[in-house]
């Protein structure tokens, strides 16, 4: 049964459980590959392609070059973008689940609000992306390189295996460029050997988390919810753990560094 758009307006806005706009097709504008690709030619530095509002839902992009163009609003589910070049791009609210972003370059891209629920973005490129409030539950983000903004985003069993999030020293003239997962959603998240070195997991929910052998050293950890989570080899060397909760957590005794933690008496373990 179709809900009147009068009940999913006033019901969105009360916060029931109705489809969010982003998921709705209606009044997207529905392209074939060879239209979508016939629009990026057209675009260029000053005019970039304006792929707006458009559905482009399942298709096969796999390759293609997106640079700066804008996809605000845009429906990409199920799409194959394996190795499309998206850097600079507008993805804003866009719906990209279960995409195929395997090595795509998402660089200095912007992908605030935008649902990318099961997409796999393995070994994709995340360097200075805004993934502000974005929904990436489930998603398959392993030997991805990000260096974003990721507050309030949403990761909850999401695949970080051996992903590298660590802070890049080669910028450090333009200040330190590092991950921040401020408020970030991670439960029950694999970051399995990722690098994690001075990355900004402050306020960020990290229970039942694995991170065995990550690094994360030197990153900012204040009051960091690690129930139960999984620290087995983790590194904590120098790392902010004011107020962090390390209730419950699996290989206490394992974790490297523990003792050269900052403000380590001021974080929350099991009593002994």
């Amino acid at each position: 049964m179709r809900l009147p758009l009068a009940f999913l307006g006033l019901a969105a806005g009360l916060g029931l459980g109705v489809p969010p706009a982003g998921a709705q097709t209606a009044g997207l504008r529905k392209l074939t590959v060879a239209e979508v690709r016939a629009e990026v030619a057209k675009g260029s530095a000053q005019n970039p392609a304006d792929l707006s509002r458009t559905d482009l839902s399942g298709l096969d992009l796999a390759g293609l070059d997106f640079r700066s163009a804008t996809l605000t609003g845009s429906r990409l589910a199920g799409a194959k973008l394996a190795k499309a070049n998206l850097l600079s791009s507008d993805l804003t609210d866009a719906v990209l689940a279960d995409a195929d972003l395997r090595e795509a370059n998402l660089d200095v891209t912007t992908l605030r609000r935008a649902d990318l629920q099961h997409a796999n973005l393995e070994g994709a490129s995340l360097f200075a992306t805004i993934i502000e409030a974005a929904d990436l539950r489930g998603a398959n983000l392993s030997r991805t390189r990000i260096i974003g903004y990721l507050k309030n985003a949403r990761l909850a069993g999401a695949n970080l295996r051996e992903a590298n999030i660590g802070a890049d020293p080669g910028n450090q003239s333009m200040g330190v460029m590092r991950a921040q997962f401020v408020g970030a959603d991670l439960h029950g998240a694999d970051l399995t050997g990722a690098n994690l070195f001075k990355a900004d997991f402050s306020y960020a929910n990290l229970g039942e988390a694995k991170l065995v052998n990550a690094d994360l050293s030197n990153s900012d950890l204040v009051q960091t919810d690690f129930t139960r989570a999984d620290l087995t080899g983790a590194n904590l060397a120098k790392a902010d753990v004011s107020g962090a909760i390390f209730r419950d957590i699996i290989g206490r005794t394992q974790i490297k560094g523990l003792d050269e933690a900052r403000n380590r008496d001021k974080a929350i373990f099991d009593a002994n």
